[in-house]
């Protein structure tokens, strides 16, 4: 038994669920979005292209149109944008490869730099038990736009890897790491099998010259 780690946005959906999200959000003409909260977010991912993102900074401005509302009300929010949206992200031959692991006995977990509070349903929707994201600070129930612990992010997927794994009683000597971006290669260094999925440029020209396994989902 393996363990396989999954990266989510552009790896096992086609495109960037925090940034699908804010679009959902901003579509609500109920929820308090300033008026360049789409242009904003675009210019955040532009440098997460980059590898400049300061991930804080980012999170604290793209959860704000959440800190008003309720647990029930965010929860109900993101089960509508997992209908209404996220069915039409997913990919088949992701869906494929997730059943492939779990019909060999592997442990599956998704480990992403988007936040838990959209991870862990979109991950139960795909089928996937287990699910590692950037951690929100919650006060008297309702998000802050603070972040907790260690991020999901770059050298901090590795650090959260090796957590779950010695809290499983697991080990990364056979593990897999699934992604398409060179902020993650920390975590693809780490693993026994990283593949590229549907790579960016940077992580294309990487996979290349290290003879990495390039997958196509799309």
């Amino acid at each position: 038994m393996a363990l396989a780690f999954f990266d989510l946005d552009n790896t096992l959906v086609a495109g960037d669920t925090a940034q699908a999200f804010s679009e959902y959000i901003a579509a609500h003409d109920d929820l308090p979005t300033p008026d360049d909260f789409l242009a904003k977010n675009l210019a955040y991912m532009e440098e997460y292209d980059a590898g400049t993102l300061d991930l804080a900074t980012y999170m604290r401005y793209t959860l704000s149109p959440l800190c008003s509302l309720t647990p029930d009300q965010v929860t109900t929010l993101i089960q509508a944008f997992i209908k209404d949206v996220i069915i039409t992200m997913a990919l088949p031959k992701a869906r494929m490869l997730l059943q492939k692991h779990h019909d060999a006995g592997d442990q599956v977990i998704i480990i992403s730099a988007t936040g838990i509070h959209l991870v862990a349903p979109i991950a139960r929707y795909l089928g996937v038990k287990h699910a590692l994201g950037v951690d929100l600070d919650v006060q008297k129930g309702k998000i802050t736009g603070e972040l907790i612990g260690t991020p999901t992010f770059r050298e901090g997927k590795v650090t959260r890897a090796l957590a779950w794994a010695e809290q499983h009683g697991e080990s990364m000597s056979d593990s897999y790491f699934y992604s398409d971006s060179h902020n993650d290669l920390p975590l693809l260094e780490k693993v026994s099998h990283p593949i590229a999925v549907d790579p960016d440029p940077i992580l294309t020209n990487i996979a290349l010259q290290r003879h990495w396994k390039i997958l196509n989902l799309r």
